[in-house]
């Protein structure tokens, strides 16, 4: 696919790699050695967007997901932004933040806080306030390390896509209600984001027909056209948005909010995710549906996926089973096309 402006970047290919937390990290939560060379293997994609990196310390009941509040987190993301630039790649910082701490706590199942929920009306003002302060700190040290870009998290049912939605978000102050209140938080944390890393370097992930609840979102059909229209008079790089895919409605999405219908309303670039194809994806772009495509676990199991695009080959097919385990299999170890 061809070339494509997003932002300040011109990039080279219209094939992006999506963010993917593979639980890689050290004990500290920084990234090793081992995932830079994952990240600058990837580095022929338009844009890396990295796996989500929490912006404070997320407490207890997570698992280990990567982070970049510590000197030696940030170390270690420099280290990965140097070897995908040095690789000639680009690569965006998601950022993320759970809203509220979790201390221990004893004989809960592993990973209990994905499961027990933060939701809106859990933070005071002050946790607002923190949390506005820490992706603040972190647009800084991102742009200091050199990251082409950031990407705002508020997708896949995270607390800031819980803001947005009616049936998630039960707050009575200027937080909460109308439509105009739920996207207030978003709407201050993109401010402070777009202050720091300066026009064309912001992004932001949505998810718009992910489920609340185990159900639809009853009010999603109507509202995500809507926060399109309203982002639409911000100067953002772009919009990063997911369809359902086959898993989701195993699950009970139901058909969710298709590109077709999300496209009249963004004026901007629009990026769509949701297990594509490289044939859907050229159609979708051709078809001006969405500017580029954002693949997954196409591009954990073929590091030189724009290539194998162009030269219409023979994919390597992704290994579930490590897609989380420890170490270098399933990580660095996919086969490239020879030459």
């Amino acid at each position: 696919m061809e070339r494509l402006r997003l932002g300040a970047l011109e990039l080279p290919n219209r094939v992006i790699m999506a963010p993917m937390t593979r639980l890689r990290s050290d004990v500290g939560l920084a990234p090793t050695e081992l995932m830079a060379e994952y990240y600058a293997q990837r580095a022929g994609a338009g844009l890396i967007i990295s796996e989500a990196l929490a912006v404070r310390p997320f407490g207890a009941g997570f698992p280990d997901l990567a982070a970049i509040y510590t000197p030696e987190q940030q170390a270690g993301w420099g280290r990965v932004v140097r070897q995908v630039h040095a690789a000639g790649g680009r690569i965006a910082a998601q950022l993320f933040d759970v809203g509220l701490a979790r201390a221990e706590r004893p004989g809960a199942p592993p990973w209990w806080a994905v499961t027990d929920e933060v939701r809106p009306a859990m933070l005071s003002d002050d946790d607002i306030a923190g949390a506005v302060a820490g992706f603040e700190r972190a647009a800084r040290v991102v742009h200091d390390l050199g990251f082409d870009m950031i990407e705002m998290h508020a997708s896949s049912g995270n607390l800031f896509d819980r803001f947005l939605r009616a049936a998630t978000n039960a707050r009575t102050d200027a937080y909460g209600g109308s439509l105009t209140g739920r996207l207030r938080l978003l709407n201050e944390l993109l401010d402070r984001l777009q202050a720091v890393v300066g026009a064309g370097r912001l992004g932001l992930k949505l998810s718009p027909s992910a489920m609340v609840d185990g159900k639809p979102d009853p009010a999603g059909q109507a509202e995500f056209p809507a926060i399109l229209q309203a982002l639409s008079r911000r100067e953002l790089a772009y919009v990063h948005v997911t369809r359902t895919t086959a898993d989701d409605r195993e699950r009970g999405s139901g058909p969710g909010l298709s590109f077709a219908q999300l496209r009249p309303h963004y004026r901007g670039t629009l990026l769509g995710a949701g297990d594509l194809s490289q044939g859907e994806a050229e159609v979708l772009v051709a078809e001006r549906q969405i500017d580029g495509a954002v693949f997954g676990r196409l591009f954990i199991a073929n590091p030189d996926l724009p290539a194998r695009f162009a030269a219409r080959a023979a994919l390597n097919e992704p290994q579930r089973a490590t897609f989380y385990s420890p170490g270098a299999a399933g990580l660095t170890d996919y086969p490239r096309l020879p030459g």
